[in-house]
């Protein structure tokens, strides 16, 4: 177990990760299952190793980015989050519709900004209601 916790510590020194992406760089890594799972919980324990925390932190930061809810919907469940706390965070997030409102503005409106927006998946409501308010 000491190598598990060791290289599992190791690539937490860089950055927050979810469970399943360790479980993932230690089972290329060779170790047992029975140690990945033993080492992850007592990282856990310790509040080294958080999924809650990651997701929080990686959402804010994809929405940062210009983001739409999808884009974090997806990522997150590439990472192993539960649909539930994905839920929970994009409650949390502002608006979809806010953030394409807002990043739709900064980037000074038309035909441009909208298809910059449908390409980093924005729902077609958010879309909707972008084209309608600059039609009236």
């Amino acid at each position: 177990m000491p190598k598990a916790r060791e290289l599992a510590l190791r690539a937490l020194s860089h950055r927050d990760r979810s469970r399943r992406e360790l479980e993932l760089r230690l089972e290329r890594a060779g170790v047992s299952s029975e140690e990945r799972d033993e080492a992850l919980d007592e990282l856990a324990a310790a509040g080294l190793l958080s999924d809650a925390r990651f997701a929080e932190a990686r959402a804010r930061g994809l929405a940062a980015k210009n983001g739409s809810d999808s884009l974090i919907r997806n990522d997150l469940r590439r990472h192993g989050i539960d649909r539930v706390e994905i839920a929970e965070i994009l409650e949390g997030l502002e608006d979809e519709a806010e953030r394409a409102a807002r990043i739709f503005e900064r980037r000074g409106g038309g035909d441009r900004a909208l298809r910059y927006l449908a390409a980093k998946g924005f729902s077609r409501e958010s879309l909707d209601r972008l084209i309608d308010d600059s039609v009236c």
